[in-house]
């Protein structure tokens, strides 16, 4: 579970992670029920490893987006995309 911000300051740890995870072939699904707020750099990790995870085979999914993340998600037209 993410909590908090996924923002400009705490997308990298999150990019670190989950090319950690992804490295190691671990399947990941982030649940985002407490993310408070997320910019489009929160977006753009999350999009990236969707991508990644079509391109590689790796199973990557959200659930549970929070009101602040199905916000961002509905504006940038992508819920579908991440398999919401």
């Amino acid at each position: 579970m993410i909590h908090g911000e996924l923002d400009i300051a705490t997308a990298p740890e999150l990019v670190a992670m989950l090319a950690r995870l992804r490295h190691h072939k671990h399947a990941v699904t982030l649940d985002l029920a407490e993310v408070t707020f997320m910019d489009s750099t929160g977006l753009t990790t999350l999009m990236d490893a969707k991508v990644q995870a079509d391109r590689n085979g790796w199973s990557f999914g959200v659930t549970r987006p929070s009101p602040a993340v199905r916000r961002v998600f509905d504006l940038a037209g992508v819920g579908a995309l991440l398999g919401e």
